[in-house]
């Protein structure tokens, strides 16, 4: 059998009079199953996503991930849980991060922003919110689990707040009012079309005969005229993003959008350093020093008009 050792991964803390003297009741124990699976779920997730070259996760990646505690420690019932690795896995703990340890740390900002009422992280696997449903249900409403990476710097309060913002976070949508520009990319006979908005989202809805030529008009003329779109949107309640058009009211031609701006692209004068920087410095000594005055002359061949 092969020799094992064990590594930090987070701790969980358990606070309320229950847990007074650092006791943990039986029943409570199933909480550490559920943030097993979240912590499981999500660490999938993220690996699929890291490797989307891969079709199926690496032998073991489920089956191995266990966990342990093998102690109760003060501050009400803190549960310190450690992932138990075979040795030659040991240099994951050499100050590495892995999917599992982003995963915690996940966690703990989803809880965070369910108590302060702001947007799950976009890193977080919308599929995985789904398993808040059985995590915290032996905590009475007085009590509250705190959360820690291990390479966190602060606890997550698992309140009730929370419990309960993560719940409605599961019903996946709502509807609200929405108006909204883009570029028709798809129209049917159907009355079926498809809105490219300025956030790089495609948004389908339908259109009604009354609307038809307006639609038609646009994707026809897609790349210089767009669509104004008012009427009813089904909403992303985790991400607050535009799903589909639950009812299209009026549409009305409009400007194209100015486009959407991506968050991460390289900066223009970071990329353009970087290509004059593998311009040899010879090639640079030839470029004539007035050559903004002289574009003209020295690339076409003729002097400006005005000379």
């Amino acid at each position: 059998m092969a020799a094992e050792t064990t590594i930090d991964l987070a701790t969980l803390r358990f606070d309320g009079e229950r847990f007074a003297g650092h006791a943990l009741d039986v029943e409570c124990t199933q909480e550490l199953v559920a943030y097993r699976r979240i912590i499981l779920e999500c660490a999938k997730a993220l690996w699929c996503r890291h490797h989307p070259d891969r079709e199926r996760l690496p032998k073991r990646f489920e089956d191995g991930f266990r966990l342990q505690f093998d102690r109760l420690e003060d501050g009400s019932a803190r549960v310190p849980l450690r992932r138990v690795l075979a040795t030659d896995q040991a240099p994951l703990d050499w100050g590495n991060r892995d999917e599992f340890d982003e995963a915690a740390q996940l966690i703990d900002a989803a809880i965070g922003a369910a108590n302060d009422d702001t947007l799950l992280p976009e890193a977080f696997p919308s599929n995985v919110v789904l398993l808040f449903r059985e995590f915290g249900r032996t905590l009475r409403d007085d009590e509250v689990l705190f959360t820690r990476a291990r390479h966190g710097t602060t606890e997550a309060a698992y309140t009730v707040k929370a419990r309960k913002r993560l719940a409605e976070w599961v019903a996946a949508t709502y509807e609200d009012v929405v108006e909204v520009t883009g570029e028709v990319q798809m129209a049917s006979v159907k009355g079926q079309f498809s809105l490219l908005t300025g956030s790089g989202q495609a948004v389908t809805g339908k259109f009604s005969p009354q609307q038809e030529a307006q639609v038609l008009e646009a994707l026809r003329d897609h790349n210089t005229l767009g669509l104004r779109v008012r009427g009813a949107g089904e909403f992303g309640t985790g991400d607050r993003a535009l799903r589909r058009f639950v009812r299209v009211d009026s549409v009305e031609h409009a400007p194209p959008g100015p486009p959407a701006y991506v968050e991460g692209a390289p900066d223009l004068w970071a990329t353009l350093d970087a290509i004059a920087a593998k311009v040899p410095a010879d090639a640079w000594k030839a470029v004539p020093a007035d050559l903004s005055l002289r574009v003209d002359e020295l690339i076409y061949g003729h002097e400006e008009a005005s000379k």
